[in-house]
């Protein structure tokens, strides 16, 4: 049984993350409305660029499927135990797509 002194550790413990947590919060949804307002701009040139190879008569050979597999991860912040399941992930995709050819 807890005694009254790990409870308040505990306590003191979930409210300091909680302080980081809402930090990082604060500090992601600053850095959001930066990359929104550099987003901005740039959406011409990608509305552009869009038309132009949907446009474009140029089709790849089609010999063999190529799969291409993008792990994403977090290289900060609370996430736990997100890098070994998504590695795992990625190698079960491997894998599925190795033994099908």
């Amino acid at each position: 049984m807890a005694t009254l002194k790990d409870i308040t550790r505990r306590l003191k413990s979930i409210k300091n993350i909680q302080k980081i947590t809402k930090s990082m919060k604060m500090v992601a949804a600053a850095k959001y409305a930066r990359a929104e307002r550099e987003l901005k701009p740039a959406r011409v040139y990608g509305t552009g660029s869009l038309a132009l190879y949907e446009k474009a008569d140029i089709k790849a050979p089609e010999d063999k499927k190529k799969h291409l597999i993008i792990g994403v991860s977090s290289d900060r912040g609370l996430c736990g135990a997100i890098h070994s399941s998504v590695a795992k992930q990625m190698k079960n995709e491997v894998a599925a797509l190795t033994a099908a050819g």
